[in-house]
């Protein structure tokens, strides 16, 4: 049986419906809409596609919920959350100079005798460094945070997620809308969505593939601030071995240095496209064929994986 198929952004032509069907399952489907925020009950069209009578968990509601009702909680998340920024703030700075660096070795001494190959490894990989220490410092910041304040231990936390776990397990399946990333991937550590997942097959699309990887990496060429591609959060790890990013309008594909520089950064990770209309199935958390989405190459194509080999 399949357990877990990620979909690119929605599109007219996707059919819900038939993706429910083919996990072989009768029953009504749990829908998590927490990224679309303040609009997260406004689910009609969506359950109209899912085939009708979902049940929304309304987990965006409930965070807000737990904030208002937990004032000690509250201000133990509004502490992690400046300390995140800040720690992102340094990440942001020292990824500039560091992608900077690499630019340098491409660019300034691409015309010396033998190339500066060694030296783009060496500054590549002082970028893939930087990743892994600001991985390092979010996990870290995280571990701490629900040692002091373990959710389990707090009324309003326990009462939500028990709820959530029976109406999970009233339904025949999960399916996860996209919306913002940030909130969503809150929204389900908070409610501790990652072993309900493991227990009940899954449909999500859009951002909401960024959640469930290990790490959200966020990336937008066409952005005025041109803010480079980065780590941004730690997902809820449903899904292994790649880096969901579900929106090639943001790539630009004819950068193969930049994209070269991005599969290096994440690897062994695959840095895998999904664009509206594109499919992938996950066994035990993994990819079971990549043939049929976009994925970017380690030579800086962005293609099919078809077309990797």
């Amino acid at each position: 049986m399949r357990r877990v198929t990620l979909l690119g952004p929605l599109s007219d032509g996707v059919d819900l419906g038939a993706e429910i069907e083919a996990f072989g399952v009768d029953g009504p489907v749990a829908l998590i809409t927490a990224g679309w925020e303040e609009g997260e009950r406004n689910d009609a069209e969506i359950d109209r596609r899912l085939g009708g009578g979902s049940r929304n968990l309304g987990l965006y509601g409930r965070r807000l919920d737990v904030l208002s009702s937990d004032a000690e909680y509250a201000e133990a998340e509004r502490l992690l959350r400046t300390q995140l920024d800040e720690l992102r703030e340094q990440y942001q700075r020292r990824l500039r100079a560091a992608l900077d660096g690499v630019d340098v070795m491409r660019t300034r001494f691409a015309d010396v005798a033998g190339g500066a190959g060694g030296q783009v490894s060496a500054a590549i990989d002082a970028v893939r460094a930087l990743d892994e220490a600001h991985a390092a410092a979010m996990s870290g910041a995280y571990e701490r945070f629900y040692t002091t304040h373990p959710p389990h231990d707090r009324t309003v936390i326990r009462a939500h997620r028990d709820e959530v776990a029976s109406i999970v397990g009233e339904c025949a399946a999960i399916a996860i809308a996209g919306g913002h990333v940030g909130v969503l991937n809150d929204c389900l550590h908070l409610c501790n969505l990652a072993p309900l997942i493991d227990a009940q097959p899954l449909l999500v699309w859009s951002s909401g593939c960024m959640a469930l990887s290990e790490r959200i990496v966020v990336i937008d060429d066409d952005d005025p601030a041109a803010r480079p591609a980065e780590l941004y959060d730690m997902g809820i790890g449903v899904a292994h071995g790649l880096v969901a990013l579900p929106m090639s309008g943001r790539l630009h594909g004819h950068d193969a240095d930049g994209l070269a520089l991005l599969a290096a950064r994440f690897a062994p990770r695959v840095c895998v496209v999904l664009d509206a209309g594109d499919r992938l199935e996950l066994s035990s958390g993994l990819a079971t064929d990549l043939n049929a989405v976009g994925i970017v190459a380690p030579d800086g194509r962005l293609v099919r994986g078809a077309e990797a080999a």
